[in-house]
C-alpha cells in the first residue's frame, strides 16, 4: 500500500472514531434528555452518525485496509464528563445541548483537516462533504434549541 493511500486510510479511520463517538454521545444525550422532541432529535443524530461510520468504513475497506470499529478515549471521557455535569446541573437539556454542540464542532474540525490535508479521491471527498453538511445542519438545529432553552 502506498504511503498516500495509508495516510488517507488513517485520516478516514480517525473520522470513523469521531463518528462512533458522536453516535454514542447522541445516544447518551437521548437517554438523559427531558424534552421528548430533543430525545427524538438526538436519536436521529445518533442514527445519522452510525450511517457515517458505515460509509467511512466502506471507504477504508475500498483502499484495502481494515477499518476502525470503535470510538476514541477522548470521546469516552467526554461522555463521562457529560454524565457528571448533567447530574449536578438543574437544566440537563441545556447542558446536553452545549455538549452536543461542542462534540459536533470538534467533529467538523476533524473533517476539515482530513479534507484539506489528505489525498482523497473526488468520490471520497464528496462523501465527507455530504457528512460535513449534515453535521452543519445538526449544529444549526442544536444552536436553535439551545437558544430556546436559554429563554425558557
Amino acid at each position: 500500500m502506498s504511503t498516500e493511500l495509508k495516510d488517507t486510510a488513517e485520516g478516514l479511520d480517525h473520522l470513523i472514531i469521531i463518528a462512533n463517538d458522536g453516535k454514542k454521545g447522541y445516544a447518551q444525550a437521548a437517554d438523559i434528555a427531558n424534552d421528548p422532541m430533543l430525545k427524538a432529535m438526538f436519536t436521529r443524530y445518533s442514527a445519522e452518525r452510525a450511517e457515517f461510520v458505515e460509509q467511512l468504513q466502506t471507504l477504508v475497506a475500498s483502499i484495502g485496509k481494515t477499518p476502525a470499529t470503535g470510538g476514541g478515549p477522548l470521546g469516552a471521557l467526554h461522555r463521562v464528563w457529560t454524565d457528571i455535569k448533567a447530574s449536578v446541573v438543574t437544566n440537563d437539556d441545556l447542558t446536553t445541548l452545549k455538549e452536543c454542540i461542542d462534540g459536533d464542532e470538534t467533529a467538523l474540525s476533524a473533517y476539515r483537516y482530513v479534507l484539506d490535508e489528505h489525498a482523497l479521491t473526488p468520490a471520497q471527498a464528496d462523501i465527507l462533504k455530504a457528512q460535513v453538511e449534515l453535521i452543519n445542519d445538526a449544529l444549526f438545529s442544536l444552536k436553535q434549541e439551545l437558544d430556546k432553552e436559554r429563554t425558557a
